[in-house]
């Protein structure tokens, strides 16, 4: 995008985790910081005032330092005054877990947008069974905390102390997960559009990308050396048993099927189609998720091998098991 600015000095990015300092071709100063305040970037712009132009530009990172700070008392009773009264909800306990269920996935990756996940597989879970769909897709850059509370107690979250198993999960831990409001939405696809969702999911593999997809219902495979928007090879449904080892799935236009998505990806975030006009909206996807883990406590999930990938010399990847 920057490299096609004219008449831009700077491109200031963010909610990306990156630390970036650089300069295009065209001369667009870019930078991106890491999240939640871990770095910020100073910029200097030196401006010839006669001209009217930008003469220099620099930009250099620094780290924040609490030394020496005190919390402002004021702001800290009005969170302290919000923590209260958010309490009685968000300790709620509204359902467990026979293991731990992390936000990272199945490589190692710690937000998850990498490889099948088993917080990926609950949440899209939560989805397609709720509203009785076929298959159900969310992206996992909206998957944004662990499901089960921490195994060191932390006196100011919202879970208790507990020795598991289970693992316990609260009303605020379900919010952590899913902070965005986002909203369930159903729709009716062919199965061109369905493998287009699939193919958007890992066109950016294999660079971690909030935009690859968690799925539930179906499985599928997909090859890295081809070229992005070539590489799904195979999707089958998945079995009762919930293994990979249901029919093919038919990817012509000629097919029908129900998809549960978020309503992020139904207006096109994260590259996916824009089907705003087309679908139903449901209930928010935290709620879903609350109520999905209090009619299935103790939840007893595991990794299916919902999504395979390979290359070209047709080793599998991605198939680490926590």
């Amino acid at each position: 995008m920057a490299d096609n600015l004219v008449g831009v000095d700077a491109v200031l990015g963010d909610h990306t985790d990156f630390q970036v300092i650089t300069t295009r071709p065209n001369g667009v100063l870019v930078t991106e910081n890491r999240s939640k305040g871990g770095r910020f970037t100073r910029v200097r712009l030196v401006i010839d005032a006669n001209k009217k132009t930008v003469v220099y530009k620099t930009a250099d990172f620094h780290k924040p330092w609490t030394i020496g700070i005190t919390p402002d008392p004021v702001i800290q009773a009005e969170v302290s005054r919000l923590n209260t009264q958010l309490a009685p909800l968000f300790n709620t306990v509204i359902g467990n877990s026979a293991r731990f269920i992390p936000r990272g996935d199945a490589c190692g990756n710690g937000a998850g947008r990498t490889c099948e996940s088993l917080i990926g597989d609950a949440t899209t879970d939560s989805m397609r069974r709720t509203y009785r769909t076929d298959f159900a897709i969310t992206n996992s850059g909206g998957l944004r905390a662990d499901l089960t509370c921490p195994t060191t107690d932390n006196p100011t979250d919202f879970c208790p102390a507990y020795s598991p198993p289970p693992y316990p999960v609260t009303r605020g831990q379900v919010l952590g997960v899913l902070p965005f409001s986002n909203v369930v939405t159903t729709l009716s696809v062919n199965g061109a559009e369905l493998k287009s969702y699939l193919e958007n999911g890992v066109s950016r593999m294999e660079s971690a990308d909030g935009r690859f997809a968690q799925v539930s219902g179906l499985c599928f495979t997909y090859n890295l050396s081809e070229p992005a928007g070539s590489r799904v090879t195979e999707v089958v449904r998945q079995a009762a048993d919930g293994s990979c080892t249901g029919a093919s799935i038919d990817l012509t236009m000629a097919s029908s099927y129900t998809l549960a998505i978020n309503d992020f990806m139904a207006h096109g975030g994260d590259g996916y189609p824009v089907v705003s006009s087309r679908i139903t909206r449901q209930n928010y996807m935290d709620q879903v998720l609350a109520d999905y883990m209090a009619g299935n406590s103790p939840l007893r999930i595991a990794l299916q091998g919902r999504i395979v990938c390979t290359t070209s010399a047709q080793q599998s990847v991605g198939l680490v098991t926590y």
